[in-house]
């Protein structure tokens, strides 16, 4: 009998997880991401009826996750990467990684963004490893009004897609 509850509790915990993340599952609160991640802490945020919770530094060439809430839910996970430790070869290896997981880009897209003086240039690559779940590789550099860079930034995001096109 313990085998079979351990074996519906394994099936359960892995049908319904979110990709990369096996703990978690959309819609879970806040509570389920500091069992899975202790020493969370609240992230600035300026949306309202939102919250981020943010863990520093939880692996190598990683900055932080980012737990996006809404109205109390889990919709978002940001992996940010810590750009002082990320190499081109990462950048390659991530994306071979992601391409043998989650199987081959269903879209590529430009991100050029101005924002007053300020502009973001870059990529968006999206994947859909499963029905539940959207994941975008998005690489953004930060340019000048002289065209300099003063930040180059690479992100892996994961939405649930229920809530994809509700909020964005």
């Amino acid at each position: 009998m313990k085998k079979l509850l351990f074996l519906f509790l394994t099936v359960y915990t892995f049908t319904f997880a979110i990709t990369d993340f096996p703990s978690l599952k959309w819609k879970d609160g806040e509570f389920d991401i500091l069992m899975s991640f202790p020493g969370i802490e609240e992230d600035l945020n300026y949306l309202q009826d939102t919250k981020i919770l943010s863990k520093e530094n939880p692996k190598e060439k990683i900055s932080s996750y980012k737990f996006h809430m809404k109205n109390e839910s889990l919709y978002k996970i940001e992996v940010i990467f810590d750009s002082s430790k990320i190499k081109k070869s990462d950048i390659k290896e991530i994306y071979e990684t992601l391409e043998k997981t989650m199987g081959q880009p269903v879209s590529r897209n430009p991100i050029d963004i101005s924002l007053g003086d300020m502009k973001l240039k870059g990529n968006s690559i999206t994947f859909f490893p499963d029905n539940e779940t959207t994941v975008f590789l998005k690489g953004i550099d930060t340019l000048d009004k002289d065209d300099t860079m003063t930040n180059s930034q690479l992100i892996l995001e994961y939405r649930d897609n229920e809530m994809l096109n509700i909020i964005n």
